[in-house]
């Protein structure tokens, strides 16, 4: 059996993704194993929603995103290791899709 200690879940979409402005039409960041039931990041997305998604802004989302996430301490990671784990796989995934 396989059980996460924690996952993020990233959906955008980008206006002009030719150009090397790119602006967030939408966002979704959806956080598993960080609470009860899975949950959405919706501060981190409304950061995004909008806005031209630069590498700041990116880092403040993923911040966010870690701190909307109510993570317990158990066998598989305690809830300081989920929490910066969300915003460490936030951040590379924004950074990911804004890259591509």
């Amino acid at each position: 059996m396989d059980i996460s200690i924690v996952s993020v879940a990233v959906s955008l979409r980008i206006e002009n993704r030719q150009s090397k402005i790119k602006n967030c039409q939408d966002a979704r960041i959806v956080l598993g194993a960080v609470a009860p039931t899975p949950l959405r990041a919706r501060q981190a997305e409304e950061i995004l929603r909008g806005k031209e998604l630069t590498e700041e802004r990116i880092r403040e989302a993923a911040r966010v995103a870690a701190s909307e996430c109510q993570p317990i301490d158990d066998v598989r990671g305690s809830a300081w290791y989920r929490r910066e784990m969300v915003e460490v796989l936030a951040r590379r995934q924004l950074l990911e899709i804004v890259g591509s």
